[in-house]
């Protein structure tokens, strides 16, 4: 984050900037058309425009949730081999880069009173293609029946939407907002949808806000739960961030490496309480440091977390990476 000072007669002035920031995924980098990121590196996720994704991947089955991005443009093949896919086969505005979301998980915003604008949203081509189509664990949106071709008690009148949450930085909540993936309740079946557009969403509700969490909805609901694949793809997201009472004082920081790290955390700088917390909030470690200071995280499980330094000269952050 770029620092600003002002200086008027000794006096150091407290002021409030306001930054919008478009997070298009674009600066992220995939090695190889065709592919994708999706936390088998174990990162616990990824950044972009100052936005933590979070991502939980699961070594024993190598399987993941949360946030994956990618470059994907199959959008002709149906079932979960296509998981990566948006249905339009690209991003918003024919960009390359997307997000791709899955079941669970959580969106850090890079500060605790956020004001959300906007979001592109599309389903990603295995949760298309599985409403639409049907296959052996769905229904086909607007069928009178269900996966194994019994009636289900919909009419047909099927819906599919994810709800967003914002949470402020005491937990609660803020406001949610609905957006339908697909909708079938409409009394003129010719406007029954299935989006298969990058569509503009509306954030404004969510001010004041830390992070989101996200919950799927959906007509076809079976003995475990919803069948729809709770999938979608996201790109574009705007945001307002507000920084207060910005003062020289603030140069005063610490550096910190290896990072990632596995074992062992150098810490150089600010003398001064520090905290390692994880990204729920929780403090997991705290020590207190004079210059130089060598810490054992070994105990730490893999993922991202946040070190916070407070001393009499400033109050820093930095993001910690364990592998």
């Amino acid at each position: 984050m770029k620092k600003f000072y002002f200086l008027a007669s000794a006096l150091l002035a407290v002021t409030t900037l306001k930054a919008q920031t478009t997070v298009d995924f674009e600066e992220l980098t995939l090695s190889t058309a065709e592919s994708f990121y999706n936390g088998s590196d174990e990162a616990g996720g990824f950044v972009s425009g100052g936005v933590t994704f979070g991502n939980k991947y699961n070594t024993l089955y190598d399987s993941w949730s949360g946030f994956s991005y990618s470059n994907v443009t199959d959008n002709t093949t149906s079932g979960y081999m296509n998981q990566y896919s948006a249905v339009p086969g690209f991003g918003a505005n024919n960009s390359e880069i997307y997000a791709i979301y899955n079941s669970g998980d959580t969106l850090y915003l890079p500060s605790t009173g956020a004001d959300l604008v906007s979001v592109e949203l599309t389903n990603a081509t295995y949760s298309y293609f599985s409403m639409k189509d049907g296959d052996a664990f769905t229904k086909q949106f607007g069928s009178l029946n269900d996966a194994n071709g019994d009636p289900d008690g919909t009419n047909g009148e099927d819906f599919f939407f994810v709800r967003i949450y914002g949470h402020d930085a005491s937990d609660d909540l803020v406001d949610s907002v609905d957006f339908y993936l697909a909708d079938f309740r409409f009394a003129d079946n010719t406007e029954d949808y299935i989006v298969d557009a990058w569509t503009s969403v509306d954030l404004s509700a969510l001010t004041g806000v830390s992070y989101l969490t996200f919950d799927f909805h959906s007509s076809d609901i079976g003995a475990w739960g919803i069948n729809t694949p709770k999938y979608f793809a996201m790109d574009n997201f705007v945001y307002n961030s507000t920084t207060t009472g910005i003062t020289q004082e603030e140069k005063s920081s610490f550096a910190m490496y290896p990072n990632p790290t596995t074992h062992q955390l150098n810490i150089k700088g600010d003398a001064g309480t520090y905290v390692i917390y994880d990204t729920n909030g929780g403090i997991v470690m705290h020590f207190q440091h004079a210059e130089f200071s060598k810490i054992d995280v070994s105990t730490l499980n893999s993922g991202i977390y946040f070190v916070k330094n407070t001393s009499a000269a400033s109050v820093s952050t930095r993001k910690l990476i364990i592998q």
